[in-house]
C-alpha cells in the first residue's frame, strides 16, 4: 500500500460507519491491523445485547477491506449464525461445511478457476464471523446442550490455528481437479458474538445473593433543581462490563478452552439516546432514512422534527436490551399509518415546499401514548 494503514486509521474508517461501542472498534482496530500485516492476530469475543452492533461491525470490516485494492487477498470473509454448524450433515463435519462457505465466498469475489495456491491463500487470510455464538452454548436450561458442545470443539479446532486438510476444486493445467489443501487455520481471524442474554441475569444474580466476593457498587449522584437547591442521592447501577468474570462465561456453557483462544473479550455498551439519535438520522438502513426515500417515491416530502428524533431516541433508549431494534420497532409502528394512506393523515399538508408530511414531538407522544 501507497500509505502503511496504522491502528489509529482503521479505526477512523470504522467509526464511520459504527456509532459509539468506542473502546471496542479499538480492539477491532488493533486485530485488524495484526492480520493485514501477518501478524499473529488475536481472535475477538463480543458480548452485548441484541441491536448495539454487532452485525454492524460485522459489515463495517467487510467494507474494510473492500475500500482498499491492496487488501484484495483479506476479502474472503463470512458471517454465519452459529446455529448453521450446529446440526451434523452426513457426510460433511462443521470444519468442512466452514471451508465450504469460505470457497463459495472466494469463488465469488475472485472467480471460479483459481489454482489451489491461490485459493489456499485467500482461505488462509479469511475472517470468520460467528454471529449468535451463545446459542453454541454447553448448557440450556441447566442440562447439557451435547450439539452446543461439539460445535464449540469443531470451533476449537480453528482457533488453535492447526492445520487443516481440506479438499477443494481447483485449477490445473487448464482443468477443474480435485485438491487437498493444507491450510493453515493460525491465520484466520475470528471475531465471534452473542447477546449472551442470561448472562446479565446470571451475575446479577450472583452479586445481590453474595455468591462471592463481588458486591453492587453505589454512587452519588448530584440533582441540581431549577431553583438553585442541590440534593445527593445514592443509587446502584449495574453494568454487565464492570462485573464479568471469565468464570461468569464458563458457568454460563462456554467452555474454557473456548474461550480462552479469544485474545479480546469486548463488552458492546448499551446504546444512549445520543448514539440512538445519530444512528436514525445518519444510519443508511435506518428507518427514517428508508422512509424519506418511501414517501419520495409518492412525490411526497416526510419532514421528521428535531423534537420528534429526540422523542424517538429517548423511547428507544429504554428498550436498552433491544438497543438499535427498538429504534426501528418504535420509527415504524409510528409512520405505518402514514405510510399506507399519507393524504388523509392530520400530519399531511400541502405547502409553498410541496405536500409534506410533518411528523413531531406531539405525534410521537401520542403514538407512545397509545402504545402505554
Amino acid at each position: 500500500m501507497e500509505k502503511l494503514l496504522l491502528p489509529t486509521d482503521i479505526n477512523g474508517f470504522l467509526a464511520g460507519r459504527v456509532l459509539g461501542q468506542a473502546d471496542l472498534l479499538r480492539r477491532i482496530s488493533v486485530s485488524l491491523y495484526k492480520h493485514i500485516n501477518g501478524l499473529p492476530a488475536p481472535n475477538v469475543l463480543l458480548v452485548g445485547n441484541s441491536g448495539t452492533g454487532k452485525t454492524t461491525l460485522m459489515q463495517a470490516i467487510a467494507a474494510f477491506y473492500d475500500a482498499y485494492d491492496a487488501l484484495a487477498r483479506f476479502r474472503v470473509m463470512v458471517i454465519v449464525n452459529a446455529n448453521t454448524l450446529s446440526a451434523e450433515i452426513e457426510g460433511e463435519d462443521r470444519t468442512t461445511r466452514l471451508f465450504r462457505k469460505l470457497e463459495a465466498r472466494a469463488k465469488v469475489l475472485f472467480g471460479a478457476d483459481l489454482t489451489a495456491g491461490q485459493l489456499a491463500d485467500y482461505l488462509e487470510n479469511a475472517t470468520v464471523c460467528v454471529d449468535e455464538v451463545d446459542k453454541i452454548s454447553g448448557r440450556i436450561s441447566g442440562k447439557a446442550n451435547v450439539e452446543g458442545i461439539t460445535t464449540q470443539y469443531a470451533l476449537l479446532t480453528l482457533l488453535e490455528g492447526e492445520r487443516f486438510l481440506y479438499r477443494a476444486t481447483v485449477l490445473e493445467d487448464g482443468r477443474e481437479v480435485e485438491a487437498d489443501l493444507a491450510l493453515d487455520t493460525g491465520r484466520l481471524l475470528f471475531i465471534c458474538g452473542g447477546a449472551f442474554e442470561e448472562l446479565y441475569d446470571q451475575v446479577y444474580a450472583c452479586l445481590v445473593n453474595r455468591r462471592d466476593e463481588r458486591r453492587l457498587r453505589e454512587v452519588s449522584e448530584v440533582d441540581r433543581k431549577p431553583d438553585g437547591s442541590v440534593s445527593v442521592r445514592t443509587v446502584t447501577r449495574f453494568k454487565l462490563r464492570d462485573y464479568l468474570r471469565l468464570a461468569d462465561l464458563f458457568a454460563y456453557g462456554m467452555m474454557p478452552q473456548f474461550v480462552s483462544r479469544f485474545g479480546s473479550i469486548a463488552m458492546l455498551d448499551d446504546l444512549g439516546k445520543d448514539e440512538l439519535r445519530q444512528i436514525l438520522i445518519h444510519s443508511a438502513q435506518s428507518p427514517l432514512r428508508l422512509c424519506l426515500e418511501y414517501f419520495r417515491h409518492m412525490g411526497i416530502r416526510l419532514l421528521v422534527t428535531e423534537g420528534a428524533v429526540a422523542a424517538v431516541a429517548e423511547a428507544a433508549a429504554k428498550n436498552s436490551r433491544i438497543g438499535a431494534r427498538a429504534l426501528r420497532e418504535i420509527f415504524n409502528g409510528l409512520i405505518a399509518a402514514h405510510e399506507f394512506d399519507p393524504t388523509h393523515s392530520p400530519q399531511y399538508a400541502a405547502t409553498d415546499k410541496g405536500p409534506t408530511l410533518t411528523i413531531d414531538q406531539e405525534a410521537v407522544a401520542q403514538y407512545l401514548c397509545r402504545m402505554d
